[in-house]
């Protein structure tokens, strides 16, 4: 008989999104082994050891200490040991004996500054639909209704042509309103197979007539526009709100107030205000970029056709032929104080990439075993 290996890590949201720089991240996994003539310390080693590996592992760390620290582990009294580098402390929770079976739990504090190394190593999809005009009144002048469209578009090109980590792989040809937030993020993810999605409004779009000096009343009368521009992205697979920012500034509206502006023309991009407004995306692309890097690279598990696995990431996602990856399912759950809490399932059979397309790819279990209880949405992360 073989050993079980399974595990569960349970992770706080909040720590997972929003405390990559100060702090750590606290993992609880769990291993088990079977007890082979009656050694319980050997199988209690094993499971111990499982449960390190694999939280390192998903964490993006390092597994070249986990002998040391699992040795560590089971000597001390007090169930704690400190090692230096990636991982601050270990401790164990609990063990449980079923049958020829052991159950080890523990919970790794581990520092989120190398997770960014491998979570990097992927793109992060980004679905982003056009961006509506808050008081579409302002439009008016330039005749601006389509602004928000060619915005969308002009975004993604800045992605494309300066991101590193992430990338908007679809713009939708609708507007949703930015205060929908959570409950379309999901459904629109889904929709679009992306990890992330990018909500946006124009806030404000006004014009403001700027009178000639008194003393030279011939002059033209000249125009300012304010831009403004509301953005947040959302974890598509939970709906939790990871970025948000909201940018904008006055420049000189160079065209007749009467004039009607094609919002797609050089005229307009080469002018003070449209060299302004693609300054903000460039910097808000760079931001946005910037906060994604260190979080996980997810997929979705498209179908499933007998022992082969479709997934949503490809080679314009940096996926290459023979990454290996873990299966997983994720839940949600609140504890007792209210606190919103990530629980990641991982399945015990690593997978490999034996076939890379554009966006999708097809993966195989490493050992031939079949890949039991994996559906459609579950996810694969890079190991």
């Amino acid at each position: 008989m073989h050993n079980i290996r399974r595990f569960k890590l349970t992770v706080s949201l909040a720590s997972l999104l929003f405390s990559f720089a100060a702090q750590a991240i606290w993992y609880e996994s769990s291993g088990q082994a079977v007890i082979h003539n009656g050694n319980k310390q050997q199988a209690r080693q094993q499971a111990t050891q499982e449960a390190i590996k694999q939280a390192l592992l998903f964490a993006g760390a390092s597994i070249s200490s986990v002998q040391h620290i699992t040795n560590g582990l089971l000597a001390d009294d007090h169930l704690e040991v400190r090692s230096s580098g990636e991982v601050d402390k270990v401790e164990l929770i609990d063990e449980i004996y079923e049958g020829d079976v052991i159950t080890v739990s523990i919970r790794a504090d581990i520092f989120p500054q190398k997770i960014q190394c491998r979570a990097a190593a992927y793109a992060k999809s980004i679905v982003t639909t056009w961006y509506p005009i808050k008081h579409r009144q302002q439009a008016v002048v330039g005749n601006l209704f389509d602004f928000g469209q060619h915005l969308a578009i002009k975004l993604q090109h800045e992605f494309n042509q300066n991101s590193q980590n992430s990338q908007i792989s679809r713009v939708e040809p609708y507007y949703l309103k930015l205060e929908n937030g959570a409950p379309v993020a999901i459904e629109l993810a889904q929709k679009a197979n992306t990890q992330f999605v990018l909500l946006a409004e124009i806030t404000d779009l006004g014009t403001m007539q700027n009178a000639g000096s008194s003393l030279a009343f011939w002059e033209k009368t000249t125009a300012s526009r304010d831009f403004s521009l509301s953005v947040a992205i959302y974890n598509g697979n939970t709906g939790d709100k990871i970025f948000s920012k909201t940018q904008g500034f006055t420049a000189a509206w160079e065209f007749d107030t009467h004039e009607s502006v094609d919002v797609s023309s050089s005229r307009m991009w080469q002018s003070e205000f449209g060299k302004q407004v693609t300054s903000l995306l460039q910097s808000l692309s760079n931001e946005i970029d910037h906060t994604l890097s260190c979080l996980p690279a997810y997929g979705r598990v498209l179908y499933v056709n007998n022992e082969q696995i479709s997934i949503n990431l490809g080679q314009q996602q940096g996926l290459r032929k023979g990454d290996q990856l873990t299966l997983f399912q994720m839940n949600q759950f609140y504890d007792p104080t209210g606190k919103l809490h990530q629980q990641y399932q991982l399945h015990s059979e690593v997978v490999s990439v034996s076939q890379v397309f554009a966006n999708t790819a097809i993966v195989t279990a490493v050992s031939g075993a079949p890949l039991a209880n994996i559906q459609a949405n579950d996810f694969v992360a890079r190991r």
